[in-house]
C-alpha cells in the first residue's frame, strides 16, 4: 500500500512563498506584453529585423498568418507564454500542497519552452535577421506537420480538420520556398533551413544550458542531459522515480505501508530551476526587443525576497 504523506503544516508558508515567485514569472510575461505590445525599441535586434524583414512579407503570396519579422515575434511570444502559463499552474499546485507527481512535468515544460524561446532569439545579437527568421520558420514547419499528422490520425484524412491542417502545412512549405528559394525538400524534411537546424527537445535544453555555462553557469550540456532525462522519467511511466520517494513503515493498525514523501528542499530546488530558466529566457527576449528591464527588476525583487541567495549563485546552478 502506498499513499501520499501530507506536507507538514510548517511547510505551508514556504510553499506559498515559492508559489508567489512562480506567479511573478507569469505576471512578468503579461506585464511585458501589455506594456510594449511586442513592438521593438529603436536600435534593437528586433527593430533591425523589422527594417529588413517587412510584415507582411512582399514575397509571400496571399499570406495566411504572420510573415517577416512578425513571424519571429509570433514564435517567441507563444513559447514564452507557454512557459509563463506553466509557472502559474505550478503556483496553484503549490498552494494546494500538490507536490508529488505533477511539478516535474511542469518543470520540464517550462524548461523546454524557455529553451525554444532562446533558440529562436539566438545567442548572437549581431546575427543576420534572416537566421532568426529561418529558425522561426522551422518552428512553424514542425508545428504544422504535427497538426496535420495528429489530425489525420484522430479524424481520418478525409475529415475537414485534416484537410485544413494539410493545406496549412503545404502553405508553410510554400512560404519557406518563396522566402528562401535555395531551400530543398530534402533539407526541409530534416528540418534544416538557411544553415539552421531545428533541435530535438532534449538538444534544445542542452544547448540552452551550454549557452548559459559560457557565462558562468554550472550546468553544462552533459549535466543538462541528465537533468532532462530525469524529468522525462518523472513525466513518463518509470518505476524507480516513485520507489525513491517511498519511505516504508507501519501504520496504526500494524500494516506495512509506504509513505510517498517529498522534501521541501526538493520542491525548492525544482522551483529554482524553473525560475532560472524563465528569467534567462525573459532576459534574452527583453534584450532582443530593446525594452526597459522593468519587468525583470520586479521579478528579481520578488525572487530575492523569497530566495535571498538566488542571484548570488549561478542562475542555472540547480
Amino acid at each position: 500500500m502506498t499513499y501520499w504523506q501530507a506536507v507538514p503544516s510548517a511547510y505551508g508558508d514556504r510553499l506559498e512563498e515559492l508559489a508567489q515567485t512562480l506567479s511573478a514569472c507569469r505576471d512578468a510575461f503579461h506585464e511585458t506584453a501589455n506594456e510594449f505590445h511586442w513592438e521593438p525599441a529603436a536600435g534593437s535586434g528586433a527593430a533591425q529585423a523589422a527594417l529588413t524583414l517587412p510584415s507582411p512579407d512582399p514575397v509571400i503570396d496571399r499570406p495566411t498568418s504572420e510573415t517577416g519579422h512578425r513571424l519571429i515575434t509570433e514564435a517567441i511570444q507563444i513559447f514564452l507564454f507557454n512557459s509563463a502559463a506553466h509557472t502559474g499552474s505550478w503556483a496553484a499546485l503549490l498552494r494546494a500542497a500538490e507536490v508529488v507527481a505533477t511539478p516535474p512535468l511542469l518543470l520540464r515544460a517550462v524548461i523546454e519552452n524557455c529553451a525554444h524561446t532562446v533558440w529562436v532569439v539566438g545567442d548572437d545579437p549581431d546575427e543576420a535577421p534572416e537566421d532568426r527568421l529561418a529558425r522561426a520558420y522551422l518552428e512553424e514547419l514542425k508545428s504544422a506537420e504535427e497538426a496535420k499528422m495528429n489530425a489525420g490520425r484522430l479524424r481520418g484524412k478525409s475529415d475537414p480538420t485534416h484537410v485544413r491542417t494539410a493545406a496549412a502545412w503545404k502553405k508553410v512549405k510554400a512560404d519557406i520556398t518563396a522566402r528562401f528559394p535555395n531551400s530543398t525538400p530534402d533539407e526541409l524534411s530534416k528540418f534544416k533551413l538557411h544553415r539552421q537546424e531545428l533541435p530535438r527537445l532534449e538538444d534544445a535544453v542542452m544547448w540552452m544550458y551550454e549557452l548559459t555555462a559560457r557565462f558562468g553557469g554550472n550546468i553544462d550540456a552533459t549535466v543538462a542531459s541528465g537533468m532532462y532525462g530525469l524529468l522525462s522519467n518523472l513525466t513518463h511511466p518509470t518505476l524507480y522515480t516513485v520507489r525513491e520517494m517511498r519511505v516504508w513503515g507501519n501504520d496504526e493498525t500494524g500494516h506495512h505501508v509506504a509513505n510517498v514523501s517529498v522534501a521541501i528542499d526538493s520542491v525548492e530546488k525544482d522551483v529554482r530551476a524553473a525560475l532560472a530558466a524563465f528569467y534567462n529566457a525573459l532576459s534574452y527576449v527583453t534584450s532582443y526587443y530593446g525594452w526597459p528591464e522593468t519587468a525583470l527588476r520586479t521579478l528579481e525583487g520578488m525572487i530575492e525576497s523569497v530566495i535571498p541567495d538566488f542571484f548570488r549563485v549561478a542562475l542555472d546552478d540547480e
